[in-house]
């Protein structure tokens, strides 16, 4: 399953590669900005979890060593919320390959539960789509200056994982839980 899993993955890829393409004029996004690692919630599916643990045991001794020390730090914690994740190491994902889908779609405006369009956190420290958008009332103000829209895209956890995306690959996503739970039920032997 995981193999099916991997394909869906470099499919869904493809398409938000477009997406970011075509927000490039919003999108503030480059490598060791990490503000989305720093303080979360992290929640995947046992599938994304299991796929992110698999890839964790090919890493290096040194990078899993200094993962473990994380994830010990933020189990001792106790914290439910508003995390670093323990897979950042100098402002970079150790497992990019594998991160999870809320990882892979972060960034883009997407939709509320209501319809309306949700802003990227990172609006708020003058990030992505903050240049098009009032912080206040997080509406967007304007098109970009070579006319390029700000669009919001149906990103959502739920669509990205839904039940025809399972039968169409023949994967099931599973539970959800925070990334946080998962390891701590994981470690639950050694706590």
């Amino acid at each position: 399953m995981i193999n099916r899993y991997r394909k869906y993955l470099e499919l869904l890829d493809v398409r938000l590669g477009h997406m970011f393409e075509k927000q490039a004029p919003f999108i503030k996004c480059k490598e060791g900005c990490a503000y989305c690692c720093k303080e979360g919630e992290y929640p995947l599916s046992e599938l994304e979890y299991v796929n992110l643990m698999m890839y964790y045991d090919t890493l290096p001794n040194d990078t899993k060593g200094t993962i473990n020390n994380n994830i010990d730090n933020l189990l001792k914690s106790n914290r439910q919320k508003f995390y670093e994740c323990p897979f950042l190491i100098n402002n970079t994902c150790s497992v990019y390959p594998a991160r999870p889908l809320l990882c892979r779609s972060f960034g883009l405006i997407s939709f509320m539960n209501d319809g309306r369009p949700k802003m990227p956190f990172c609006v708020e420290f003058g990030l992505n789509y903050a240049d098009v958008c009032d912080k206040e009332s997080h509406t967007l103000t304007k098109c970009a200056t070579d006319g390029t829209e700000p669009k919001a895209y149906n990103i959502d956890r739920r669509t990205l994982r839904n039940k025809e995306i399972e039968e169409l690959f023949d994967i099931y996503f599973g539970e959800d839980k925070a990334l946080v739970e998962w390891l701590r039920e994981d470690n639950s032997e050694t706590l």
